[in-house]
């Protein structure tokens, strides 16, 4: 019965990549064109989202959004923080953010995939975490995105953690970027997605529903860089916090 269980999710993964072989010329394919200017990146991010709705859908997920009462400001920019669990993080922040317009600041190894690697390359910011001035160009490139109008979703953890670390400490980078922009930051806490599509196994998972609390956005406005330590911890309890109450939830 185990045996067979395996096969299932095997089976199941190897579907997400047969489907992204359609989904990835289909949508990211169709981006290509709006990639040049950046006055029609809004239509590039249109192509973006279908292709992570329809991963989400195809895959089986579903989530259940909670979140603060406040209404967003289309012509507001802002950082955009969660927990990092999985390559469906990024799948739901394109489904939830679909007013603002965003760029991922992401590793630099996903550039070198075939076709996919070169929309990733031209829609986000790469950066090599190893390389000191990379990372000072990101800062740029970062804020010249901005500039244009665009928000910024950045993994404070710097990455996918082990999967025995329940939320991993944050770096300074999206802290930096937002007191220095004076823009809000949203945070995310997404649950359930660690353990139905893990990073650490192809062997493990499940179709179901995900469970995201979108808290308020935090005003970095009256803030000055020496702010910054204060305002990544307090990102970092708010949402392991949350995430403290949704596996309180899950077992109660």
């Amino acid at each position: 019965m185990k045996i067979i269980k395996i096969l299932l999710i095997l089976l199941w993964r190897i579907w997400f990549f047969i489907i992204n072989i359609f989904l990835i010329p289909l949508w990211a394919g169709a981006s290509i064109p709006f990639l040049f200017k950046e006055k029609y990146y809004p239509i590039a991010y249109w192509f973006h989202q279908m292709w992570a709705r329809s991963n989400l859908f195809l895959m089986g997920f579903w989530y259940f959004l909670e979140k603060d009462q406040e209404i967003l400001d289309k012509n507001q920019q802002y950082v955009i923080i969660s927990n990092h669990s999985s390559i469906m993080d990024i799948m739901l922040i394109y489904s939830l953010m679909r007013n603002h317009p965003l760029v991922f600041v992401g590793k630099a190894e996903l550039a070198k995939l075939p076709f996919f690697g070169f929309v990733y390359k031209k829609s986000n910011i790469l950066i090599d975490r190893k390389n000191l001035s990379s990372c000072i160009t990101v800062f740029k490139k970062i804020e010249n995105k901005i500039d244009s109008g665009k928000s910024v979703c950045i993994f404070p953890e710097g990455g996918v953690p082990k999967p025995y670390i329940f939320l991993d400490r944050f770096k300074n980078g999206a802290f930096f970027i937002a007191i220095l922009k004076k823009i809000p930051i949203i945070p995310f806490s997404i649950a359930d997605i660690k353990t139905k599509f893990p990073s650490f196994s192809i062997i493990k998972g499940k179709p179901g529903k995900i469970r995201i609390k979108q808290h308020h956005s935090i005003s970095t406005k009256n803030l000055s860089i020496k702010d910054k330590n204060n305002l990544k911890e307090k990102c970092f309890n708010l949402i392991k916090s949350q995430l403290e109450k949704f596996e309180y939830e899950k077992w109660n």
